[in-house]
């Protein structure tokens, strides 16, 4: 489901009152957050948005980079779904539950965040049971269940309902997106047929 669709405006209008609640969280002590190698494709994402519709939003995210933890799921890491994934994909969370991920607020029934896949980097059909917002900040293409590939612009909302199943994959250029979750926010996504 995109933005464009009617169904889309009322989770959108949900998410937009849980991250009203968002309440800051303590400042961060001891050592720099921890990076991954997709950190590298930062910088060309960050100005591939720039240059497009989300541009406020990615001027936003800049200055946060240096307090980004970046990290990856579990189930990723434990069976990566091809050898080269783990150095193309990560997400930093900017603001979720207290046991979860490292984030920069506290947010207890929902998790904000950044994903970015590397050039070129196909991320396989997977499923969770949270619901899921993600905003493009850059071009990328998305899959939902059985449906075609959809080149999907920066400033696209793409809504996904518990249990479904969907892929997304960067072309020549960094894929970035910020994405919402709510409802199950301890169950991580794992890959599907």
């Amino acid at each position: 489901m995109s933005a464009r669709e009617p169904a889309a405006a009322t989770g959108l209008d949900e998410f937009a009152a849980l991250v009203r609640g968002i309440a800051p969280g303590s400042p961060r002590s001891g050592p720099a957050p921890a990076r991954l190698p997709v950190c590298r494709f930062w910088p060309a994402a960050l100005e591939a948005a720039s240059r497009a519709v989300a541009a406020p939003l990615a001027a936003a995210l800049a200055p946060l980079m240096p307090a980004l933890a970046w990290t990856q799921n579990p189930n990723y890491r434990r069976q990566p779904p091809e050898p080269t994934f783990l150095d193309r994909y990560g997400y930093s969370v900017i603001a979720g539950p207290p046991d979860g991920p490292p984030a920069l607020a506290r947010a207890p029934a929902l998790a904000l965040g950044v994903l970015l896949l590397g050039p070129r980097t196909h991320y396989p059909r997977h499923a969770h049971p949270a619901v899921e917002v993600y905003y493009t900040l850059t071009d990328g293409e998305w899959w939902r269940d059985e449906g075609p590939w959809r080149p999907q612009p920066p400033g696209t909302a793409i809504v996904h309902a518990p249990h479904v199943r969907h892929a997304m994959r960067a072309g020549d250029a960094p894929l970035l997106a910020v994405y919402l979750w709510r409802g199950d926010l301890a169950t991580h996504a794992r890959l599907t047929s």
